[in-house]
């Protein structure tokens, strides 16, 4: 995988016309919520006295550490991973990190089993896992997850807003399109782009947008507008969610993460940071920009050396 240093050695940036952001993860990184989130989670139910067991297995899995890592999934009813290759499972592995060797492979596809699962591919995920393994109401996580959201954007507890990067998005003015694609609700993305003054940076802003699903569909009427798959972009923190549609159908994607992950797919770019997403802005506005002038320079030499015969 390869991160900002190759980007200047990459001739498909300047072939670039659309652009489709993720926001969460992707346009801030802030993990700190994670805690909270837990906390919340398990606040008045019979396991809270297993709250700090918990957040510390939450940190396990950002840094790595853990039998459950990003890149896996989750199975909700039987409470252990599964590791994915292709299509289907080859390996899982429980809470307490034993091996379940060959009753992965009897998991068989990933459709099959697609309504148990949940991709471990951002922090949000790991609460999630932590509501399903101590068993509380879907009702319980709402609630958690909508406190977190609010506290987000509101001191003490808000996010650090990064404005360099937001310039230069807004700066990448040789593209067609920039796109905003969340899986969060309608209310707190709208609340998120407010906090991050950041609306007018996108042609269109999708909330409650499904990913997977939505970016397939999405994908495919950029398509239909016309737009070859590999001229769209996706960059994103959730592999599952944000880039793997983009790739089975042709498309170019940027994994941007500070944590490791075991996802075993290639993708265009892999960055960790906000400093390299704002690389990217500008390296892709440099290389569209100077292919359009050598596209000019050349059509003007060939239209001289017409004249001259």
């Amino acid at each position: 995988m390869r991160g900002y240093g190759d980007m200047h050695n990459e001739n498909w940036l300047a072939a670039i016309k659309v652009i489709i952001f993720d926001m969460d993860g992707t346009l801030y990184q802030e993990d700190t919520f994670m805690e909270r989130y837990i906390r919340y989670l398990l606040q008045g139910t019979e396991h809270e006295g297993e709250t700090e067991a918990a957040i510390s297995a939450g940190r396990a899995i950002l840094r790595g550490e853990h039998p459950f890592q990003f890149g896996h999934f989750y199975h909700t009813q039987d409470n252990l991973v599964l590791v994915r290759q292709e299509e289907s499972f080859i390996q899982g592995f429980t809470w307490e990190g034993s091996a379940i060797n060959e009753r992965a492979i009897a998991y068989g596809s990933l459709s099959s089993q697609a309504p148990y699962l949940i991709h471990i591919g951002d922090p949000w995920g790991i609460a999630a896992i932590v509501r399903h393994k101590y068993k509380l109401p879907e009702g319980k996580q709402q609630s958690a997850f909508e406190r977190v959201r609010k506290e987000m954007i509101l001191a003490p507890n808000h996010f650090r807003l990064r404005s360099d990067v937001f310039q230069a998005i807004e700066e990448l003015t040789a593209v067609d399109k920039k796109i905003l694609m969340t899986n969060t609700y309608l209310e707190s993305g709208m609340e998120f782009l407010h906090y991050m003054n950041i609306r007018h940076l996108f042609e269109d802003v999708f909330c409650g947008a499904e990913k997977p699903l939505g970016l397939h569909s999405y994908f495919e009427i950029l398509l239909k507008q016309g737009y070859e798959a590999h001229e769209i972009l996706s960059i994103g923190d959730n592999p599952w969610n944000d880039l793997h549609p983009v790739k089975r159908m042709g498309g170019r994607t940027c994994f941007i993460s500070p944590y490791p992950s075991c996802d075993p797919e290639v993708w265009d770019l892999r960055l960790k940071t906000l400093d390299e997403l704002e690389q990217l802005m500008r390296a892709i506005q440099e290389s569209i920009t100077r292919r359009t002038i050598s596209d000019g320079e050349d059509r003007a030499e060939a239209y001289k050396q017409e004249i001259q015969r």
